[in-house]
């Protein structure tokens, strides 16, 4: 029997592994955002090529904007930026409620490790003992919805360890990495997820099952924390950043307040500072998705990536120095940039002259 997967948010990481899924024998569809980009894969196809392998495949995959319009699948799966993902939980609210299994594959801090975390609850009581404990996560879920409507036990989680980059509308490269870790937050090892595993048995990118994955969205956080925000801040690539003594020594820092951080929710890392770092140097001089972001004047995930680190480590008493000094550099740059571009704002005149 095929599996029925919708691929919600079809950017750059959801269009490689619709294709991965496709490949591996899946029926697939795509629900996404009105915009150029689902206006060329509906006309078009979604045209995905391999940079390694220097192949290009068109596929034409059913494209709508109203979950409605598709039936019911097995799977979804939300590829969507964090700051974007409530909305589209809400859009797919109707599957969830029928019981379809649900992956989400995105940075940062997930909404709902807070309420996984046996030892967050006792850290809290140890800085807050006078405060009822508090699950939600505030600075990815302010009111709690997400950790509503998608718990810890209706959700799988994913860790891309593979990049991909979207050249046009319509069109995506897979540019490296071929792993996409899935798990579930409360441990262990699920039917849901050996199913959706199998289900990228031969495609581009392989899913590799998970009995821990809080440890192994964290340790990818450890790489995500630092280089991240200090590339959007510096627009330098991560060889850049890391062959820089004095801006290596900050992300070492940063990666070691996170991981104290971890350590307070038991999330422990196998890595130091130095290996984490040079796993990432050996990938070349690469432009983070961050700077990406920045580059293009879109929404940063800073929230998800630095803010909620920085959130847990005051509910955990945990000092991060250097994780609130890059947080609010780049906060600030985000704010004058948007200040910069309000329609009116004179760029001709300098205060005092």
């Amino acid at each position: 029997m095929r599996h029925r997967i919708t691929i919600v948010g079809p950017g750059a990481v959801g269009a490689t592994l619709a294709g991965a899924f496709a490949a591996s024998g899946a029926d697939v569809s795509l629900l996404g955002r009105p915009g150029p980009h689902l206006d060329a894969i509906t006309a078009q196809g979604l045209v995905l090529r391999s940079r390694e392998k220097g192949t290009e495949h068109r596929h034409r995959f059913p494209t709508v904007y109203d979950a409605g319009q598709l039936p019911v699948p097995d799977l979804a799966v939300l590829c969507v930026k964090s700051q974007h993902l409530l909305e589209a939980t809400r859009s797919v609210r109707a599957w969830i409620e029928h019981g379809v299994d649900v992956l989400v594959v995105a940075n940062g801090v997930p909404w709902w490790l807070l309420s996984t975390a046996d030892e967050a609850g006792e850290a809290l009581e140890e800085t807050a003992p006078s405060r009822p404990y508090d699950p939600v996560l505030r600075s990815v879920d302010p009111e709690g919805e997400l950790l509503e409507l998608l718990p810890p036990e209706r959700v799988m989680a994913g860790v891309a360890h593979f990049s991909s980059a979207l050249d046009a509308p319509g069109r995506a490269t897979h540019v490296s990495g071929t792993r996409l870790i899935v798990g579930d937050p409360l441990g262990g090892l699920s039917d849901r997820v050996a199913r959706c595993t199998a289900a990228l048995s031969a495609g581009p990118v392989h899913g590799e099952p998970s009995t821990d994955i809080r440890r192994d969205i964290w340790e990818k956080l450890l790489g995500n924390v630092n280089l991240n925000p200090v590339s959007a801040l510096t627009g330098a690539t991560t060889r850049d950043i890391l062959d820089a003594p004095e801006v290596r020594r900050v992300c070492v820092a940063m990666f070691e307040e996170t991981a104290a951080v971890g350590a307070a929710l038991g999330i422990k890392s196998t890595m130091t500072a130095g290996q984490r770092l040079d796993v990432a140097r050996e990938l070349g001089a690469f432009r983070t998705s961050m700077l990406q972001d920045a580059d293009r004047g879109r929404p940063l995930e800073l929230d998800a990536v630095v803010g909620a680190v920085r959130e847990l480590a005051r509910r955990t008493a945990v000092p991060s120095p250097f994780l609130d000094a890059v947080h609010g550099l780049l906060a600030l740059r985000e704010r004058v940039r948007g200040r910069a571009e309000t329609p009116g704002t004179r760029h001709d005149e300098t205060p005092g002259t």
